[in-house]
């Protein structure tokens, strides 16, 4: 990390976020705070009492935003000469993919009416309308919104065939009413798309009022429509409400393949593994005192801290264990209660990797399990400079480093 460019690091602090560092974090805290702020600027101008008493701090609230959203947008096109290359791909070609992805294009959009206003001297006043663009800028920053447009994106074909059965249904319905009530309503019902209208407002169960059956059948028509309504209606929006509930619990705990390219212990891995075990492991939250494993704990995976300080209780010592450490490689091992406790010190986030999906990607990659045990016997030869390890210690984890591989992998010894 610490041997990262500029770039590199601008790039992981962009686009990895919080997994990037507490700094991270606040940036994009402070950046949906921003854009909700735009939001409420631009509603109150529409005010014309406090458009004329503050309009002056009003047009500097728009400058200052405008500017961190270009300092920003620019800062993103720089770094995504970090992106993944693809073959024959140049620097600059990763850049103008980025610029044309959908996210760069709202970050644009988000500050386009700015300088569209001075170049082409607009009313600034016309144009701020759309400025509420900027709050599409959220689904950068937030997951939820992020997992809801992956969510409709994935069920886009059950979508279409419910939207195409509704539409077909509507159609249905007003010609149907187009039938019974025009002789009745001619002014009301004298076409078919004039009754498009009333099966649209009671499909929906709106009920405007504007447009009501007066005959016996129209009103029977009508009561039936409704009832189709509640059913039909309700289809997409369980769809949706299935598939977001699927995709919170799948991606809640997603960890970016930039995180596993960058941990120092999975820093050989090939791009394509990294991408394998970005979508097995989980990232896990710990709040200071949560005990991570216990002594007696058989087979819970292994957890990498990406942030804060994690005690682990060897031989009744307390050793410290920062980012970069990696545990619970003793509780796949284990024999006789060899599985040290181990607490959260402070706020945490690990990444999880538990035991079956950890013999999955040995399977595919077994060196994996080589690189893991060369980085834990210089992580224990550390430990033991800084006296927290005795030699005699450090040789008792490795052979049992070396009984996990002969165990793992039989053909090796």
């Amino acid at each position: 990390m610490n041997n990262q460019t500029l770039r590199q690091r601008t790039y992981s602090f962009l686009e990895m976020g919080s997994f990037s560092g507490r700094w991270a974090g606040v940036f994009e805290g402070f950046m949906i705070v921003l854009i909700l702020a735009n939001v409420v600027a631009v509603i109150l101008e529409t005010v014309d009492s406090l458009w004329h008493a503050y309009e002056l701090w009003f047009h500097w609230f728009d400058v200052v935003s405008v500017s961190i959203f270009t300092v920003e947008y620019l800062a993103r096109v720089w770094a995504s000469a970090e992106r993944e290359a693809v073959p024959g791909d140049s620097t600059w070609g990763r850049r103008l993919r980025y610029v044309f992805s959908p996210l760069a294009l709202i970050d644009l959009i988000a500050i386009l009416p700015f300088y569209l206003g001075h170049l082409t001297g607009f009313d600034l006043r016309i144009l701020r309308i759309f400025r509420l663009l900027r709050l599409l800028k959220l689904v950068r920053y937030s997951p939820a919104l992020s997992s809801l447009a992956r969510v409709i994106y994935a069920e886009r074909q059950a979508l279409l065939a419910a939207m195409v059965i509704m539409v077909g249904l509507e159609v249905f319905a007003s010609s149907m009413m187009y039938l019974v009530e025009h002789k009745a309503q001619p002014e009301v019902f004298g076409s078919i798309p004039e009754a498009l209208w009333w099966a649209l407002a009671t499909f929906t169960t709106v009920g405007y009022g504007d447009a009501v059956p007066i005959t016996p059948m129209g009103k029977l028509l009508g009561g039936f429509v409704m009832l189709l309504g509640f059913v039909f209606y309700a289809v997409p929006i369980g769809i949706i409400a299935s598939g977001f509930t699927d995709e919170v619990h799948r991606r809640e705990f997603v960890v970016p393949v930039g995180v596993v390219d960058e941990y120092p212990a999975l820093a050989k891995m090939p791009r394509e593994v990294a991408k394998e075990l970005a979508s097995r492991v989980r990232s896990v939250t710990l709040v200071p005192g949560t005990v991570l494993t216990r002594r007696y704990d058989v087979e819970n995976g292994i957890y990498f801290i990406l942030s804060g300080e994690i005690t682990a209780f060897y031989h009744h010592r307390a050793v410290p264990m920062r980012v970069g450490d990696f545990l619970g490689e003793c509780g796949v091992i284990n024999v006789g209660g060899f599985q040290p406790a181990t607490v959260a010190r402070t706020r945490c986030r690990v990444m999880w990797l538990d035991s079956t999906e950890l013999q999955i990607m040995l399977s595919f990659y077994p060196d994996l399990l080589e690189e893991l045990k060369e980085y834990g016997g210089k992580r224990l030869l550390d430990l033991v400079e800084d006296g927290l390890l005795s030699a005699e210690e450090r040789c008792e984890m490795i052979e049992h480093y070396d009984r996990w591989a002969n165990l793992s992998h039989p053909q090796r010894t």
